[in-house]
């Protein structure tokens, strides 16, 4: 497609090690979904956000068309105001927008296939997730701008150019690949253990030296048949239906708050959570006690409760919280809860929906060397 642009988006690396490490992972990330997709020879050029260029140097010598715009340094970042821009400023009509994070499970053919099917759209939009977008290909993209406001982050925006500003929306049919997102450290150490994980992530992921024991001990149980498993937080039905299906576990899924962000629920300080009340009314050792006491294992999407109480804190805080880094915690709330978690009686991952979403999917297909599960 001559007219159709790539247009990825790289956060700052933080201040924090643990920011800078999950930063330098996404860069690498960003630059092997980007060879991907330039690979199927239907995008014309590439323009890459970000607010440096640090780890991005082995893009600079590409032999596609690519443009580094970097982020203003005069004023705070906005998602929305500065998609606006880029759009504006480099005449983007039909978009192809990826996060840093966004799939790096797909490969070229699976994108040659978004692409095929999104030729055929003169208006409209093609996404992995309508409710919590990762990736979009969108025609005309000059109604974005308008929407701006809106769009606090790529999640909500498909949610919002289809249902407010009217464009026709297709789901792509789901996959690990299609769906999964690396938003956390636990994120990055699943999608490193999948057979289909790029040589280059995995490096990445490795350089950092993070504890694998959780992430294994949970396959280990995925493995085990009879063992139990409490799914809690934003946890899709075909997540869980794969669950059942390939693994012979017993499981307890409480589900809620999906589309929290998209719905801007999360913004408006209504997000309500039914596992949060209980963890506050017993306090987080008889929380856990509780859970060792119904399964052997817990994947768990603590940012329901982040945001039903209220609190969202730094990423610092919250990779720290998913790697069981307590003392790099410093919201005492958080603190008190993953340590309580660190000494439960059973396997405990904590993270954010891809987790207990596509990560869960992940999962299961490293455990039992799957390349790709139905998910549909």
């Amino acid at each position: 497609m001559k007219d159709l642009a790539l247009l990825v988006m790289v956060g700052p690396m933080g201040n924090h090690p643990l920011e800078q490490q999950m930063g330098r992972i996404l860069r690498v990330a960003a630059q092997e979904t980007i060879r991907r997709i330039m690979d199927t020879g239907q995008v014309a050029r590439v323009i890459l956000a970000a607010p440096d260029r640090e780890g991005l140097e082995a893009l600079e010598g590409a032999s596609f068309p690519l443009e580094v715009d970097l982020d203003p340094g005069d004023r705070p970042f906005e998602f929305g105001a500065r998609l606006a821009e880029l759009i504006q400023r480099h005449q983007i009509s039909r978009l192809l927008y990826v996060g840093a994070g966004a799939a790096p499970l797909m490969s070229t053919a699976g994108w040659e296939a978004v692409l095929s099917a999104f030729a055929k759209i003169e208006e409209g939009l093609l996404t992995n997730n309508l409710h919590s977008s990762d990736w979009v290909v969108v025609a005309p993209a000059e109604i974005i701008p308008a929407c701006a406001r809106r769009l606090p982050t790529d999640n909500a925006m498909a949610w919002v150019l289809h249902r407010e500003a009217g464009l026709p929306a297709r789901v792509w049919p789901r996959s690990t690949a299609s769906l999964l997102d690396l938003d956390t450290p636990v994120d990055a150490l699943i999608a490193a253990q999948h057979p289909q994980a790029p040589a280059a992530l995995r490096e990445a992921v490795a350089r950092t030296g993070w504890d694998l024991s959780r992430v294994h001990r949970i396959q280990a149980l995925l493995r085990t048949p009879g063992s139990r498993l409490i799914l809690t937080g934003r946890v899709p039905s075909w997540a869980w239906a794969a669950l059942e299906r390939h693994a012979q576990v017993w499981t307890r899924v409480f589900s809620e708050e999906r589309g929290m962000q998209a719905s801007a629920r999360m913004q408006r300080g209504e997000v309500r959570s039914l596992v949060y009340a209980y963890l506050q009314a017993v306090g987080p050792q008889r929380f856990f006690e509780t859970l060792a006491e119904l399964a052997d294992g817990a994947l768990l999407d603590i940012r329901v409760w982040m945001a039903a109480a209220g609190r969202w804190p730094s990423p610092a805080d919250r990779y720290a919280a998913d790697l069981f880094a307590v003392s790099e915690i410093r919201d005492p709330v958080i603190r008190e809860w993953i340590e309580a978690a660190a000494r439960a009686p059973l396997a405990v991952l904590v993270g954010g929906h891809t987790l207990v979403a596509a990560g869960l999917v992940a999962l299961l297909e490293a455990a039992f060397d799957i390349p790709r599960i139905s998910i549909e």
